[in-house]
Order: structure tokens, then sequence, then C-alpha cells
């Protein structure tokens, strides 16, 4: 520890005395000799063998962050009044370096300050290719100079947190969510700036210049930017209350091919946030059984002896999903390498039409015959339930679960009740 400087203090006692006399009022203002104040400066080297890509500060603190040199160690330096907390040989550590096992990546922790004077200044010099920082409630933190090579950067600000960026540059795309603090960025400069502000956030833009055009919005507010369009495919199965080989949609292949439309992520807060979309779906059922159309039903057929025909059930349905998704937070960034980004569950209302019952028969020559006929077996209508996780694996976009709420097929005395289940898989 080094005393670095000598300086007034502001402590001045004013008394004030006030006389109403005839001509105005009369004000005698008498002031006490200031005192002297001592500041000391504490440095922490930090060093180790890991690269960093976040720092976390929580409240208590006027932080600085500054780039230094690259290939240098980072260092903390804090500047205080306070000389009694930080005895020769007995400095807390205010900041540390973690990392996980069998990682190569870690993040710098500033822990939150109770004990020391608010008006302590910690400066933050480093050099690590940074990739995300948050603030927690109430945390301060000006950037005065950083050059980033990182081609993503994350800012979080959270409840009554303070960002103050003096000089910013990214050659890649800086995202900044603001959960009802206060952002202001006077220089940055980059190819993308995205402001997402909840809340009674507080943002004040200066010198930005940015490749495209940066995006300052209200994160609440209800706005389609557009429509992504993905393909899957789901696993299903029938869900029955009888026994195995007593009903006609007995299955052991059943499957089914969707295109989605689905529209951007409209955020509820930092965490929830919904979308809806339109999916149309082509389904394959492949019957265990020989069946024949009885009314609007399937009924076992058990004329064709120790030959059955191979039979298979196809329809399209259009369904209108609308879901809601719980993310992961900084634990489901997709540029931190998190396979899963959050959960979700969907509600579809869905429109089934009639499907088309296929049969193929070996005649007495042993060649395949060919039957099609409609058949009124579906129920029309039915709200499809899912739960599922968002994926970062490869080209994996989404894994469900999913069951239809309302009975599949029209009911009858082989099948009460009978709805579809199934794994989804979309891409």
């Amino acid at each position: 520890m080094k005393r670095i400087a000598s300086i007034l203090g502001d402590i001045v006692k004013v008394s004030l005395l006030l006389a109403i006399v005839s001509i105005g009022i009369i004000a005698e203002v008498k002031a006490q000799p200031v005192q002297p104040q001592d500041l000391y400066q504490i440095e922490q080297t930090f060093d180790h063998d890991f690269k960093v890509r976040k720092v976390i500060v929580n409240p208590g603190w006027d932080v600085r962050l500054i780039q230094s040199s690259e290939g240098t160690p980072t260092r903390l330096v804090v500047t205080t009044p306070c000389a009694e907390f930080f005895e020769e040989g007995m400095e807390p550590t205010l900041m540390e370096a973690q990392k996980r096992k069998r990682s190569e990546y870690g993040w710098y922790e500033l822990k939150a300050n109770q004990w020391m004077p608010r008006t302590t200044v910690v400066e933050l010099f480093t050099s690590q290719p940074l990739e995300r920082i948050e603030l927690k409630p109430g945390a301060r933190l000006t950037i005065q100079r950083f050059d980033f090579d990182s081609t993503h950067l994350d800012i979080d600000v959270d409840s009554g947190a303070v960002l103050i960026v003096d000089t910013l540059s990214n050659p890649g795309s800086t995202i900044i969510d603001v959960d009802q603090g206060t952002v202001d960025l006077r220089r940055v400069r980059g190819r993308v700036l995205n402001i997402w502000n909840y809340g009674n956030s507080r943002i004040t833009e200066g010198d930005i210049q940015t490749t495209i055009p940066h995006r300052n919005e209200p994160a609440k507010e209800f706005k389609l930017h557009y429509i992504s369009l993905n393909f899957g495919f789901d696993i299903n199965h029938p869900m029955l209350n009888d026994s195995r080989y007593g009903s006609p949609y007995n299955t052991n292949f059943g499957l089914t091919g969707h295109i989605r439309m689905t529209s951007n992520d409209m955020a509820i807060n930092r965490l929830m946030s919904w979308n809806f979309g339109l999916n149309v779906s082509y389904s394959i059922l492949q019957l265990d059984n020989a069946v024949k159309v009885d009314g609007s039903s399937l009924v076992l057929d058990p004329s064709y002896g120790a030959t059955p025909p191979r039979q298979s059930l196809y329809w399209w349905s259009v369904g209108l999903p609308v879901t809601l998704k719980f993310g992961f937070g900084k634990w489901g960034n997709p540029y931190l390498g998190a396979p899963f980004r959050g959960l979700y569950a969907t509600l579809t209302p869905t429109l089934n039409f009639k499907p088309r019952l296929v049969t193929k028969s070996l005649d007495e020559d042993s060649h395949w015959n060919t039957d099609r006929e409609r058949v009124d077996i579906l129920s029309r209508f039915n709200i499809r339930a899912a739960i599922g996780l968002n994926c970062n694996i490869g080209g994996l976009d989404k894994v469900e679960f999913y069951i239809d709420l309302l009975p599949s097929f029209r009911s009858s005395a082989e099948a009460p009740q009978t709805r579809m289940f199934g794994l989804g898989i979309v891409f």
C-alpha cells in the first residue's frame, strides 16, 4: 500500500444567522478550517494460464475498465481514503479469477463493496478478450478505453446499475441489455450496436458510428421484426387406454414432418419472451393391425387371415403455435458454448384434414394391390401442448415432448379417448 496524495477535505461547517429587519435580510456565514485527507493506493496483479471472456461487477464500487497492452497481466488498482482497511500484508482479495473444470476460459468477478467508502475508485487494467460484461443491481462501471478484438460482446446492465462508455471499439456486434438501469454511450465504434431496454431504463447516446444502423428499442414493446423458417420432424405414438393389440390405432411407426414459420422472440422481461407462428405438418402412421372403415372410426378386420395387409394413415394439419420461452440468461449464452439456451412451453390450436387410409395387400399372383380411401376418423380440431429445450448443438434448434390435449381420434369401442404423443426435433 502506498500513499499517493494529500487532499483537502470537503468538510465545511456553516452556521447561518438570519435577521429580518425593515430593509431586508442579513445572512452571516461562519466557516471552520478544512482538514486534509490522504489517499492510498493498493494494486493486485492477476497472472493465469487461461483466457478470461467475462467480467462480473458487483455493487458498491466506482469501477473503470481500461485496456492494457497485449500479453500483460491484469491489474486491479484501488484508490481509497481509508488506510485502515489495508494494513501491510493484510489486504483483502477484492477480485477473483475463476475457471470451470475442463474449460479453457474463465471470468473475473469483483466482489460487492460492503465496508469501504463509496468514493473508493477501482481501475481494472486488462488485455483479456472479453465477450461479456455483467453489472449486478446497483453496480457502476465506466469503460474508459477498450478496443475489443471480439466479434460479439454482450453487456447486461441490471436494475439500478450504471454503465458509462467513454470509448468503445468493437469490429463485430455489441448487444446491451438494460433492465431499469442507466447507460451513457459517449463514443462507440463498430459494425452492429443493439440496445434492448426494459422498464424505466435511461439511455443517453453521443457519438455512435456503426456500419449497420444501430437499434435502441424498448424490449417490452410488441414488434414483429422478422419471420424465420424451420424444418422438423416428430417421432410419435398413440397413448392408449386399452391393451397393446386391442386397438386399430396401434402403430410401430409414426412420423410427422413440419414446415414452421415463427416470429422473432418478443421480450416480456430479461429472461422471458414469447412468439407465435404457423405450422404445416404431414403425418404418417403405420398401423400394426388389419383394419377397416366403419362409419367415422376404424375397427379391427380379422378377414385377412394369415396374410395381413400393410396399412397406413396419412394426413395434413395446420396449427398456430404460441410459445412462452424462459431463457437461461448468462448460462445459456451460445457465444460461451452453452448447449441449451432455455426452456419453452407451446400451445398449438390445430386443424386436422380428413386422413387417407392406404392399404397394400397381396393378390393371388403375389402382386401388391394398393387401395386408398378417405376416412373421417380424426378429431377435426385439437390443441397440442409441448415442452422443450432451445438448443445450440450443431444445426439443432429445438427438442420437445408433446401430447394432444383432446382425443386425437374419434372415440370408438376399440379405442376410447386415444391421444397422440411424441418427441419432436426442429432444425
